[in-house]
This record gives C-alpha cells, structure tokens and sequence, in this order.
C-alpha cells in the first residue's frame, strides 16, 4: 500500500470539490448517523481551530467504480467522468455536514430521524475566545441572535445581512473567515487490492465510532448488494417498523442460511452473519440472475415481512419501540420461512408462549442470550416443519422483578408490558370510549404513559423515582385526562366516575385493580400506594400469565 503525502485541504476548497462531485461513497461505508447536535459540535471545533481529525480517502480507478453506492444520503453523486475518484473511507460523517453547512437541506439520518441543516446556527452573542461551547447550536434561527450557517456561508451573505449593525457584520464576517480558512488533513491512499482497502476500513472504524455487525457484513459483501436489499426489505414493512436495525435483519438472513450447506452449527452475531455472507459470496458466482441467493432472500423477506405482522395483530406490537427484542423478529422468521402459511391453532399457542415468555424472562439478553436465540432457532424450524413441537419454558421469574421494572428504562419486560396493555385496547376513565390507538401506540407519540398515583403527590409523600417509576403505577391514560387529574388522590380524581356504567370496564382495560382493598380509595397517601401496588403487581403477573397460557412466575 502507498500513501500519498497527507494534503491539508481548506473547507473552501473541500467544498469546490465537492461541487465538483470527486467524492465517492463505497458500498462499504456506513450510512450518515450523526444528529444534529453532533453537526453543531463539529462547526464549533472548527470555529475554534480545534482538529476534528483527519479524511482518509482511496484514489481508486475507473474500474472500480462499480464499488461505488449509487443511494449516498447526504453527499452529492459521484461523477463518473473523473479519472480518479476519491472513496471516502474515514470521514464521511464530518464532509457530510460541511457540505450541509452550505446547502442547509433537509435530510434523513440512518435511523429514519430527520436532520435540517438550516437550522445549524452561529450564536451571534457568544463570539468570544473564553471558552464558551455554544458558538454554534442546532435550533431555529433567531434575527441578530442565531444566525443560519447557510446564510453566513452564502456568497451574498453580506447584502443578506445589510440591516446588521458593524458589530454584528463584524462577528459573521469573522465566522466566515473562520470556517472557510480551516484546513483539514486529507490522506490519500493508493492501492489495487480491494482486501486490503476493506481491512482498512474496519480496522479504522474499530478504533473510532464502534460499527455493527451490519457494517461489518455490508463490508465483506461484493458480489450482492447487501445493505440495498437490508433497506428496501426495511423500507417496505409496516412504517412503525422502519428503524429497524439492520443487524436484525441479516441476522435473521442467517438463520435461514441451513447450517448443513457450509458445514457449522447455528451461531448468533457477528461471527455468525460474517460467516453466512462470506458462503453466499463464494456461491453467487455464476449464480445467474435468479439464483439460490436471490430465491433465498426473496423468501426471507416474505417470512420477515410476516412475523412484523404477526407479531402487530397478534401481541399488540405496533411499532418497533414495543418489541421486547428485535431479535424476536430475526427467530419467528425461521418460523414463516418454513411455514409460509398461517400458524394453526396449536402453533399459534406454542408462539403465544414463546412470546411472553421471552419478553417477561428477558430470554434475549444477559447469559442466555445465545443459548435461547440458537434453541428459539430449533424450536421455530421444528415447530414449522412437523407442527408439533413444544416451547419448554423453566426459568420461572420472580414477581419483586415486575415490582422493579421502570418504565423509564426501557427493557423487554417494560416492552412486554405496553403490549399486553395495548391487546387490552384501553378506554377513557370519563366515557369509556376506546382511547384511538394513535394516541398511545405510535412512534410519533409516546406521552401517553402516566402515573395512576401521581407522581408529584409521591415525592411529596416521601417515594423514590424507583417507586413511583414502577410499571405498576403507569398506564395509557389519555394525556388530556391527565391534565385534569394533576396531583389529585386516585380516590378523588376517580370519586366522579366510580358509579359510572362503564367504569368497571374502563378500569379493566388498563388493568386497574378497583375494589376496596386495591388502596385506591384510602386516603393515606402512603398507606394507599403500599396496597396499590402489591394489588396491581399481582393483577400484571396474571394477565402475563394468562396470556402466555404457561406459569411465567415463581410461587410467592
């Protein structure tokens, strides 16, 4: 490998080239990720002449320009005409947002988040050298207070600003002069081995910002367009789906891979998907245009397109945030890929369990987590293949752990427990009308989660965060019947609608224990809450359990 003199490349110049269109982004490269808080902090390094590292790029040659992604996000296509184009292998991230600086456009980050880039503004009051960190934030702009970076790097950024006072052109001015003098190390790199160019890559990224094992895949694979088809599978799913990650979506890829084919047994994981797209690489030579690996993964997006659904109108996941874990989607893959049919009676009763079970055990996380994924693996293909294979659940849980759970910290318990509040299609406490599912099971909203005994009222009456925080004190009450509740006791603000017709049923769609020795309608706050939460513990453990159709709980 050569290595040219490292070249120290001003933004202005930067930005002419990117004009240019030079720039190239490799299949290998990762999506942009950054937010835009991120992209503020970077133009502020730079104001501050602080290094923000250097851009490695490879003068790669016109033959290999196929190893080019056509989709690049954020930077401008790569003009093909060149001679010499330069493939971004360390860097992307921070040329992504210089060139937004200047464009200000509005783009889509790798988890579906969108990012304006107008709103990356210069703080006019904080142009000072005493170390202040906030010359740049990420906000709307404000006239003679926050000031847009697109308008101050405009070419008619003067005539733009002619009602400033000398002052402040002053301050926009020096901006200006700031950004686009700063010079950024450039290396280039000169080499005809594609290996080599890859190991480059990971072991860059290794040190850096830490890469998935979706990179990682998306690294190795030449020969098929991997991360495109991750994205068009992604993209077609259910939009509460979307931001899936794509880890999740290779890894179910492999589970359908049959082991037998290249000769390992079912792995989780990196190794385990590095492994699978290196066999289907070697395979797909001479595969033809619809070969085993198109056939293969065109089933498998079926089968994953039909466990998001199943697992929507099933088991009340409606959108990714409620999944107990997204692994669960990578395992019941197994299942429709080898079923393409709807499970039947007993098939749907040995998935309920499977289901519960995971998210109330945590059966995807901390030392099981490869035991239970590679046996979930077995247990789908037997279950798809003869119908009557049995989930085996032993690991009973402790009901203190229910008592624990947080709904603040998110984990597949807490996930378990929104979705087995969303099957119950909760109701309004004032009319006992069905609460729009919109408003408590949607991505876009997520507010909708309130304390039965009001928070403020326990802090007042000595409870810690880990108390009150309990999933046993939280519910989807409406946010507008929240307003009205406030910090009332749940026997006064529940005193008006007690005798109501549709109480009982509306107290029951939110798994509310009513009757009078749930605490409810004690007066003493920490009497009340004490009773409450033992009658709503023990309400929870046995609608997991009903739902599951298995004990999930230890006894006591």
């Amino acid at each position: 490998m050569k290595v040219t003199q490292i070249r120290q490349l001003s933004i202005r110049t930067l930005r002419r080239m990117l004009r240019e269109r030079c720039f190239a982004v490799p299949k290998l490269q990762r999506e942009f990720e950054w937010n835009g808080k991120r992209a503020a902090a970077l133009l502020d390094s730079i104001y501050r002449h602080m290094p923000i590292g250097s851009i490695l790029v490879w003068e790669a040659k016109p033959e290999s320009y196929y190893l080019m992604r056509e989709a690049v996000g954020i930077l401008p296509l790569f003009n093909e005409d060149n001679p010499h184009g330069w493939f971004l292998i360390d860097g992307q991230q921070r040329l992504s947002v210089i060139h937004e600086a200047f464009e200000g456009e509005v783009k889509e980050n790798s988890k579906g988040r969108k990012i304006d880039f107008s709103r990356l503004c210069f703080a006019l009051d904080s142009d000072r050298d005493d170390g202040d960190p906030a010359h740049f934030v990420y906000r709307r702009k404000w006239y003679r207070q926050f000031v847009s970076v697109k308008d101050v790097l405009a070419a008619d950024w003067r005539r733009n600003h002619k009602s400033c006072t000398k002052p402040l052109l002053k301050r926009l001015e020096n901006c200006r002069r700031r950004l686009l003098g700063y010079k950024v190390p450039v290396v280039v790199i000169h080499s005809d081995d594609l290996e080599e160019i890859r190991e480059v890559f990971l072991r860059i990224n290794s040190l850096g910002m830490k890469i998935s094992a979706a990179d990682h895949a998306f690294a190795r694979a030449t020969k098929a367009d991997l991360r495109g088809l991750a994205k068009k599978l992604r993209a077609e799913l259910n939009a509460g789906f979307s931001d899936l990650d794509l880890t999740v979506v290779l890894q179910s890829f492999s589970f359908v891979t049959p082991e037998r084919e290249f000769n390992r047994t079912p792995d989780v994981g990196q190794r385990a998907i590095e492994a699978t797209v290196k066999w289907w690489e070697r395979r797909i030579d001479g595969d033809g245009k619809e070969g085993s690996f198109a056939r293969r993964w065109r089933e498998h997006v079926t089968a994953f397109g039909k466990a998001v659904e199943y697992l929507h109108q099933h088991f009340g996941v409606h959108y990714s945030g409620f999944l107990p874990s997204q692994n669960m989607l990578a395992t019941l893959t197994v299942f429709f890929f080898y079923h393409p049919a709807a499970p039947n009676a007993r098939q749907a009763r040995e998935i309920r369990k499977w289901f519960w079970a995971t998210g109330v055990a945590l059966r995807y996380s901390g030392r099981g987590y490869h035991k239970n994924l590679v046996g979930d693996v077995k247990f789908f293909r037997r279950l798809a293949r003869s119908g009557n294979a049995r989930f085996e659940f032993q690991d009973r849980v402790d009901r203190l752990d229910v008592m624990r759970a947080e709904y603040t910290q998110r984990s597949a318990l807490v996930n378990a427990f929104f979705c087995m509040l969303a099957l119950r299609k909760p109701r309004f406490i004032e009319n006992g009308e069905p609460i729009p599912e919109n408003t408590y099971a949607s991505r876009a909203n997520r507010r909708d989660r309130h304390h039965i005994f009001p928070r403020g009222l326990l802090v007042n009456s000595g409870f810690a965060h880990r108390d009150y925080h309990t999933i046993c004190n939280i519910c989807f009450i409406a946010g507008e019947e929240n307003k009205i509740f406030g910090m009332k006791r749940p026997d006064s603000y529940l005193a008006d609608h007690m005798k109501r017709r549709h109480f009982a049923r509306a107290m029951k769609s939110h798994l509310i224990p009513y009757d009078h020795g749930s605490g409810l309608w004690t007066k003493d706050v920490p009497k009340a809450y004490s009773q409450f939460r033992l009658a709503r513990l023990k309400l929870i453990c046995g609608a997991f359990e009903d739902e599951a159709g298995i004990k999930l709980f230890r006894k006591g």
